[in-house]
């Protein structure tokens, strides 16, 4: 019996991947409104759109470029709202102006009145200066005048002996020691003649010669070898 061969059996066509040829078969068979108007639909959303060329903008000239600049400045002069800004900025820039200068006359108004203040300052200065060195100058004379005074008690009581027996011959201790106590015995007259001049209101000279007579009573009742701080103490 001879062989018998079967016939191909044909593949069912494969889904196409093209979408838009897709919809648009499914438009051709379609059988219903509704079929027929989401074909229509998915064709639109599938169909490529279509690039539109943009014009290339011209490109303009340095004049053409001022003439444009030149008609928009003057379109914008007639504008109410830039014209309405412009005035607003005016109106800060003279604030802002008007800050700055009182800034400027604040400070060299400070600068003038620190710099009057510094040369007062300076004027009081040299004026107390000027005061001490005459008060140092006649403090410097009273001090003489009581030197004077206590190196006539020195002498009559023989204090530099009693001052090299202290320390033991040493001439250079001994008159260190009596230029202090001296020191400090003019300190100590001063002090009180100016003391007594206030108390009893009378002047310094008066004041010295009521001091002075009673410490020369003090030495003519003292004469011994008593040193300058016994003197004191006794007055």
């Amino acid at each position: 019996m001879p062989a018998t061969h079967s016939k191909a059996v044909p593949e069912k066509n494969a889904e196409t991947t093209n979408q838009l040829r897709k919809w648009e078969k499914k438009l051709r068979y379609a059988k219903t409104e509704e079929q027929r108007l989401k074909a229509e639909r998915m064709i639109r959303i599938h169909t490529p759109k279509e690039k539109k060329e943009v014009p290339k903008k011209k490109e303009l000239t340095e004049d053409q470029l001022l003439d444009q600049m030149v008609r928009e400045n003057k379109k914008l002069r007639k504008n109410p709202e830039f014209i309405k800004q412009q005035e607003q900025a005016e109106l800060k820039r003279q604030h802002l102006d008007r800050e700055r200068q009182l800034t400027r006359e604040k400070i060299k108004g400070d600068a003038k009145e620190r710099k009057e203040q510094e040369e007062k300052e300076k004027e009081k200065q040299l004026e107390a200066y000027k005061l001490y060195k005459q008060d140092e100058a006649t403090l410097n004379e009273h001090m003489d005048s009581h030197k004077e005074l206590l190196t006539e008690f020195s002498e009559k009581t023989g204090v530099m002996e009693t001052l090299l027996e202290k320390h033991k011959g040493n001439k250079k201790k001994a008159k260190k020691d009596y230029k202090s106590q001296t020191t400090e015995m003019c300190r100590f007259f001063e002090y009180v003649i100016c003391k007594i001049s206030k108390d009893k209101e009378i002047p310094y000279d008066d004041a010295k010669t009521l001091y002075y007579d009673n410490v020369c009573n003090t030495m003519e009742q003292n004469v011994s070898k008593d040193s300058l701080k016994q003197l004191m103490a006794s007055l």
